[in-house]
C-alpha cells in the first residue's frame, strides 16, 4: 500500500510520491502524475529525477548524508525544463533509503497567476471596448461623410445627388403602396438681380434663408434638395396635390413677407407643383413640375401653379 492516505490518491492539488535514491518512481498520486504530465498507467519503475528542477534531485539525495529524516522544506520547482514548471510548497524526507515528497501548489503563485489572468482579462475587455468605440466612431464618421456627400453646403438641404437618389425610391414606394406622391420646384424671382446689385455674399444669405424656410415648412419624410442655382425641389410622399399646393403657397407667403439682410425689401418665389401619375418616370415628373414653374414665371412670378 502507498505510504500516503488513500484519500490523497485522486487529488490533483496535492502532490504525493515516493522514489528510490536513483529517482525511480515507486508510488505516486494523481497530482504528481499531472505535474510530470503523465497520462494513462502510472510510470512505476521509471526515473523521474529529471522533473526535480529546484532543488534538483542530486541535491536532494546528498542532503543529510543519506540519513533518514527531513531533507527539504519550502519551495520545490518541478516540471519540464523545456516545457511547463510549477512551484510548490513541499516537504521531502527520507525513510529507509527512499525519498518521499508531499507538496501542494504555492498559494502565492496561484494568486499571482490569478491576478495576471484577471489583468489580462481586464486588458482584453478594455481593448474590446475601445475597439467597439473605435468602430462606432468609424461608423459615425462614415455616416457623416455620406450625409455631407448628399448635402448642399450653403443651404443645408440635400444636393442634386440626394434628389437623384431619393426620386426613384419615392416613386417605387408610391407604386408599391398606391399612395399619393407630389413634387414641387421653387425658383427665387429675379435672383440674378440680387447678385448683381448686392453681391454674391447677399445672394448666398438669401439662398441659405430660403433653404432654412423650406426645412421649417416641410416634414421629416419630405426630401428637400437644391436643384441648381436658385432652384429647389421638394419631394412629398403620401401627399395629394391639394396638400402639396397648400404647402407651397404657405412657403411663398412666408418668404414674401420676410426680410433678408441686406435686401431693402422682400424677395419672392415662383413654384410649380405636380402629382405623380401612375407608371410615370422620375424625369417625366420633374419635367411637368418644371413646366408648371415656367408657367408661374410667365404669368407674373410670386405664385404657385399646378402642372
Amino acid at each position: 500500500m502507498p505510504w500516503f492516505a488513500s484519500e490523497l490518491e485522486p487529488l490533483l492539488a496535492v502532490v504525493a510520491a515516493a522514489m528510490d535514491e536513483n529517482g525511480t518512481l515507486i508510488e505516486a498520486n494523481a497530482g504528481f502524475l499531472r505535474l510530470i504530465k503523465v497520462e494513462g498507467p502510472q510510470p512505476i519503475g521509471t526515473s523521474v529525477a529529471r522533473f526535480f528542477i529546484q532543488p534538483d534531485f542530486a541535491t536532494l539525495i546528498r542532503a543529510q548524508d543519506s540519513a533518514d529524516g527531513e531533507i527539504h522544506r519550502g519551495l520545490l520547482t518541478m516540471g519540464d525544463y523545456m516545457g511547463h514548471t510549477r512551484s510548490l510548497r513541499a516537504r521531502v524526507w527520507r525513510v529507509d533509503g527512499r525519498l518521499r515528497v508531499l507538496a501542494e501548489y504555492d498559494i502565492e503563485e496561484l494568486e499571482r497567476l490569478n491576478y495576471t489572468v484577471l489583468e489580462l482579462n481586464r486588458e482584453y475587455a478594455n481593448a474590446q471596448l475601445e475597439l467597439a468605440h473605435a468602430n462606432l466612431r468609424l461608423q459615425q464618421r462614415e455616416a457623416e461623410i455620406v450625409v455631407l456627400s448628399l448635402t448642399d453646403p450653403l443651404t443645408g438641404v440635400g444636393n442634386r445627388r440626394r434628389l437623384e437618389q431619393a426620386l426613384p425610391l419615392e416613386i417605387s414606394r408610391a407604386e408599391r403602396t398606391g399612395g399619393k406622391f407630389c413634387a414641387f420646384m421653387a425658383d427665387l424671382d429675379h435672383f440674378k438681380r440680387v447678385n448683381d446689385i448686392y453681391g454674391h455674399e447677399a445672394g448666398d444669405k438669401v439662398l441659405a434663408a430660403f433653404g432654412e424656410l423650406l426645412r421649417r415648412c416641410t416634414r421629416l419624410t419630405d426630401v428637400v434638395a437644391r436643384f441648381g442655382g436658385e432652384e429647389f425641389v421638394v419631394l412629398m410622399p403620401n401627399t395629394d396635390l391639394d396638400h402639396a399646393l397648400a404647402t407651397a403657397e404657405r412657403i411663398r407667403e412666408m418668404l414674401s413677407s420676410s426680410r433678408i439682410e441686406p435686401l431693402p425689401g422682400p424677395i419672392t418665389v415662383s413654384v410649380g407643383v405636380a402629382e405623380f401619375a401612375a407608371a410615370e418616370q422620375g424625369d417625366a415628373l420633374l419635367r411637368r413640375v418644371d413646366k408648371a414653374l415656367f408657367e408661374a414665371k410667365q404669368s407674373g412670378r410670386n405664385r404657385v401653379v399646378a402642372g
